[in-house]
């Protein structure tokens, strides 16, 4: 017998999977931030004889680290509504009617992040609770985050699939009757 599989694309992204997307973006920004600034001071000792990786402070390199995220997570959104992050666990911004993510939501998107960061990480809590998964920024942003894999369909595996369909036609019989008949 084949268990009937689930479509989960263009569903609201749960917070294990955002979760995972984020934490792959920030390896990700700060490896290429790292490679990038390799690269830039191997080229500057060769070509100038000075090395940029220097004494610097602090604050030059949260700067630049910050900038370097911006244009990273703005850039990528603008372009193709996901990270690479995103991208690899399945995950599409898109605007919160579910269309195509434009460049204006995902500028105020990225602006908008940092305040869910603040008053430790209160504004991510929307992610749990939310019935649409949204964070603080998606809000702000009018935003959501949802399942997709490009071409192919993600699904949930059978055994999960047929448990869902047996809840949902429990939810969905009339008071005291049950499909099961219990």
């Amino acid at each position: 017998m084949t268990i009937p599989r689930v479509a989960v694309t263009g569903h609201y992204a749960g917070a294990a999977t955002r979760a995972a997307g984020a934490a792959l973006d920030v390896l990700i920004v700060l490896g290429l931030f790292t490679a990038g600034v390799a690269a830039a001071d191997l080229l500057s000792r060769v070509l100038l004889g000075l090395s940029i990786s220097g004494d610097r402070s602090g604050f030059v390199w949260i700067t630049a680290v910050t900038a370097w995220s911006f244009v990273y997570v703005f850039g990528s959104l603008a372009v193709a509504g996901r990270t690479l992050g995103k991208g690899i666990v399945g995950l599409r911004v898109v605007n919160a009617d579910g269309s195509p993510l434009t460049v204006g939501r995902a500028l105020g998107r990225t602006l908008a992040f940092p305040l869910s960061a603040l008053v430790l990480g209160a504004g991510f809590l929307g992610i749990i609770v939310h019935r649409e998964h949204r964070a603080l920024h998606d809000l702000m942003a009018g935003t959501a985050v949802v399942y997709d894999w490009g071409g192919r369909v993600a699904e949930i595996p059978g055994p999960l699939s047929a448990f869902l369909a047996r809840r949902h036609a429990d939810v969905a019989a009339p008071t005291g009757s049950r499909s099961d008949g219990r």
